[in-house]
């Protein structure tokens, strides 16, 4: 099959047209060519708005208005296009110009379009030139509205990375803040360990070898030897509580070896309780600050564990997920959280509210509930990116 080009069939049809004077055919060949050019036209218009928009597309904003510039000077046969819009710095404004006037005295604006968005495009040319109609008037305006669409967007653009770097800013400094805020508690709770080393359990101390000393003295028979011998057991008791809540205070394994360390040294010392311990290496490198709170928390839900569940079973997880976040977990199989609602527990409810709080100051959250086997479950969680691990 032979395939007709469609310009050699119109161009057959416009000259039989041209030979049929019958008054059936309507309308004739001036029209039909003037109809054509019409289409041409239009098609070329459209051509131009497309070609207007890719530039704008894939180019920065100013880089590619002035192309659009010079392509709209070639379009309405100026010699001179403006482009002015405000500065996205709140400054003066800002002038793209194209061409040259070649002939001020004879020059006139063929278009000016004043848009919402303060942006102004102004097209100047010889009041000899050809005139402006219409189809040509409504193109123009579309390319305007095509510029102000696109330097709109360049602001807002602009606008949001500013305000994600100004958010970026105060992240920064807010982790600054927090860090400097757990340091001082961190050298507060330092101080205070080594008072109570340094004073009171110096003191309990004495008072302990004293108090054995005095019981070795006065010999079996005294009358006295079994109350000295349990003040002798109350006071190396209270020896043994000030070195725990001065261990506590601030952990030598914590600054030397990282909270994993920390947390298996402080689970070693549990007595009377199955451990359960899963302990990421890698949290030994976590920022300082996300280390030093996230051990905070698991030491009170595990102290919460000891004193108030009955637990006979304790598990301990400590990890890092894919998504750059650090997660503990604590899970105990004792009377389960609806046991904190007992006034005598109160102490467990202000645990609580203090490693919300704790949290809180890495963006992080806590959710505690039952277990899936009793007890209660502890989850906490908080993003890792605050600060730089210190080195």
């Amino acid at each position: 099959m032979t395939i007709v080009p469609a310009s050699f069939i119109f161009g057959a049809v416009l000259l039989g047209m041209e030979h049929d004077t019958s008054p059936t055919h309507s309308p004739n060949v001036a029209e039909l060519r003037a109809l054509y050019r019409a289409a041409e036209a239009r098609a070329a218009r459209l051509r131009f708005i497309i070609e207007v928009q890719n530039l704008l597309d894939a180019a920065a904003f100013e880089t590619a208005a002035r192309d659009v510039l010079s392509r709209l000077a070639d379009f309405a046969g100026a010699s001179l296009a403006r482009l002015v819009f405000p500065s996205l710095q709140g400054e003066a404004p800002v002038q793209l110009t194209v061409g040259k006037s070649t002939s001020p005295e004879s020059d006139t604006i063929l278009f000016a379009s004043q848009d919402g968005s303060d942006l102004c495009l102004t097209i100047i040319g010889s009041s000899k030139a050809r005139a402006i109609d219409a189809d040509d008037r409504q193109t123009l305006e579309v390319v305007a509205g095509q510029l102000a669409d696109a330097y709109n967007l360049n602001r807002q653009a602009a606008e949001n990375q500013a305000l994600l770097g100004d958010l970026q800013r105060q992240r920064s400094e807010l982790a600054a803040l927090v860090a400097q805020l757990i340091q001082a508690q961190e050298q507060e709770r330092q101080r205070v360990a080594l008072d109570l080393h340094d004073g009171s359990a110096q003191l309990a101390a004495g008072l302990s070898y004293r108090l054995q000393d005095l019981a070795a003295r006065i010999g079996e028979a005294h009358a006295l030897k079994p109350e000295i011998d349990q003040l002798a057991a109350l006071a190396r008791h209270s020896v043994a509580d000030l070195r725990a809540a001065i261990a506590d205070l601030r952990p030598p394994e914590l600054d030397d070896l990282g909270v994993a360390a920390a947390l298996r040294t402080r689970l070693d010392a549990i007595d009377g309780l199955e451990v359960f311990a899963d302990l990421d290496a890698a949290s030994d490198r976590w920022p300082t600050s996300t280390g030093i709170i996230f051990y905070r928390v698991a030491q009170e839900a595990i102290t919460n564990v000891i004193k108030h569940a009955e637990a006979s079973r304790l598990v301990v997880r400590l990890f890092e997920d894919g998504m750059g976040e650090a997660h503990l977990e604590v899970i105990d199989d004792g009377k389960g959280i609806g046991e904190l609602r007992h006034p005598q527990m109160r102490g467990g409810r202000l645990g609580i509210v203090g490693m919300r709080e704790r949290l809180a100051l890495l963006g992080g959250r806590i959710e505690i509930g039952a277990g899936s086997s009793g007890g209660t479950h502890l989850r906490a969680a908080a993003p890792l990116a605050q600060e730089t691990p210190s080195e």
